[in-house]
This record gives C-alpha cells, sequence and structure tokens, in this order.
C-alpha cells in the first residue's frame, strides 16, 4: 500500500511536467478564452505545473526508498518522514486543486493510502546498539 502511494506521487508528478498545454480549470479560473491567453502567461502557468511536478516527482522516489530501506529495517522516524513528505505535499497539492476547480480527490487519497500503509504495518521495534 505504501510503494503504491508513493508510486502514484511520483506519477502525478511525472503527469503535472509534461503537461502540454494550460488546463482548461485554470483557463476557467482566469475567465479568459485559451486563444487570448498570452504566450507569457501561459508559460508561466506551465512553468509553476512543472516545477510542482519535479518537487512531487522527488518526493515520490525519495518516499519509495525511504520505504525500501529504513521502513523495512524498522527505523522508528521512516513512517514519520512517510506522512510529512507525503502528507504536507499532497495536502497542499489537494487544497489549491479545489481552490481552482481541479480533481483533488486524486492527492487526498494518496494520503489516505500512506495514512493506511503507516496505520497497518507491523508495530515492530527496532533495537538500537
Amino acid at each position: 500500500m505504501l510503494n503504491c502511494a508513493a508510486a502514484l506521487v511520483l506519477l502525478g508528478g511525472c503527469f503535472d511536467m509534461l503537461m502540454p498545454a494550460v488546463p482548461a480549470n485554470l483557463l476557467s479560473y482566469l475567465g479568459i478564452p485559451r486563444a487570448d491567453m498570452s504566450p507569457q502567461v501561459s508559460s508561466l502557468l506551465l512553468g509553476f505545473l512543472r516545477a510542482l511536478g519535479g518537487c512531487l516527482l522527488a518526493i515520490g522516489l525519495t518516499s519509495l526508498l525511504i520505504i525500501n530501506g529504513p521502513l523495512k529495517r524498522g527505523d522508528r522516524w521512516a513512517s514519520w518522514a512517510l506522512l510529512i513528505l507525503i502528507g504536507v505535499s499532497e495536502g497542499i497539492n489537494a487544497s489549491q486543486m479545489w481552490r481552482f476547480g481541479s480533481p483533488y480527490y486524486g492527492p487526498l487519497a494518496f494520503v489516505a493510502l500512506t495514512v493506511l500503509g503507516i496505520l497497518i504495518l507491523p508495530r515492530t521495534r527496532k533495537v538500537e546498539p
């Protein structure tokens, strides 16, 4: 479940990075037709989306590394790191997507998968030397 959540964050980041045009919901929010959008505004919005996508890709990849390394070894900090990485990034992403009329339930589902995945982890304590 945790690997799935991290992979979905990574794929969502790739989607944002590869977006070819400004999404219709942002055009609607701005109240302008696609034909009237200046190339500068289009470039700016796509730049922000691609920057967000790059950050989400890095968060997804880092989460996969934490899940399959420290978390498997039983490091207690790893669960908190995942909750912070995915919870904060996708929580903010979802709130802003909701604000601008995008389908925000995807990022919220990634957070929910992460929380559920952490909750069902076996409760083993790593013995510190």
